[in-house]
């Protein structure tokens, strides 16, 4: 019995479906390339760990003297964040891993931001032979413990450098201060899309923190963890009115009257920083 020599069509569906196999390949080459990289990378790296941090780093780069010494030093920190959570978080084991070929990724909220959070691991740059990140980024980690994932990553920020703040007086009058220098400025300005040129990444950060203790101090962290959960689709006045479920007006007015409590008891800067009895709320 003769066989019968395979169609062109049937070598052409053949050809289209290794061209497919082919394309998600590399698509999947190149989408898990960089993370795959990483893996290896921190798989590979030298670590010490205590009772809340597991500390790693490449080989050699960090002695394990200084590697132990920041893990345990760290734990007064940890200790303070978790107690303001409700001690929520206690169990949680915070991954630092320090890298001299860190580079932040293009979703940092800022451009000085030398560390980047992914659930309870915190990446960062290490530079020189002494351990250093900052603290907002323990404070983030456990927040996402606490709270589960943020919904937008400036909230995230914001709402980890109120909770390294202590939640109270230093934090409101350090952000008394910025309105000194630079003048109110409104929630919008704060959420605005494109950012106010006028405002330094670092004051807009501690100036969001600062509202975000406005928030919890006149609603309770109730609302700040509603905020932090919110999944909004832009970081805009819709999204964020919607997610504490009230209006611009009301929003703007108690950031405002937050605000000149703390400047009301500091001496202005210049004369046109003291508020008038009479001076209307934001519209």
């Amino acid at each position: 019995m003769r066989s019968e020599a395979p169609s062109e069509g049937g070598l052409g569906k053949v050809g289209a479906v290794f061209s497919l196999l082919f394309l998600v390949l590399l698509v999947g080459v190149v989408f898990f390339a960089r993370p795959l990289r990483r893996y290896i990378r921190e798989s590979l790296m030298q670590s010490v760990t205590s009772a809340h941090y597991r500390v790693l780093c490449p080989p050699g780069a960090l002695s394990q003297a200084a590697m132990t010494q920041f893990a345990t030093q760290r734990e007064p920190l940890f200790t303070s964040l978790n107690g303001r959570l409700n001690d929520i978080a206690s169990n949680a084991e915070i991954w630092v891993i320090f890298d001299p070929d860190f580079k932040a990724s293009l979703a940092a909220v800022s451009p000085e931001q030398l560390y980047e959070v992914t659930g309870e691991t915190v990446r960062t740059l290490l530079r020189g032979r002494v351990p250093e990140v900052d603290p907002a980024a323990d404070a983030e980690a456990l927040l996402h413990v606490a709270w589960g994932r943020p919904g937008n990553p400036l909230v995230a920020h914001w709402a980890a450098r109120w909770l390294v703040s202590g939640q109270g007086q230093e934090l409101g009058m350090a952000a008394a201060e910025v309105e000194q220098k630079i003048g109110h400025k409104k929630v919008a300005d704060l959420l605005g899309q494109p950012l106010d040129t006028n405002i330094s990444s670092q004051d807009r950060a501690l100036l969001g923190a600062a509202w975000i203790n406005a928030t919890a101090e006149l609603g309770g962290a109730a609302e700040v963890q509603k905020l932090y959960s919110a999944k909004m689709k832009s970081l805009d006045m819709v999204e964020v009115t919607k997610a504490l479920g009230t209006n611009s007006t009301e929003l703007e007015r108690k950031w405002q009257m937050w605000m000149y409590a703390y400047i009301a008891g500091m001496p202005p800067a210049n004369p046109s920083m003291k508020m008038p009895m009479d001076m209307p709320m934001s519209k």
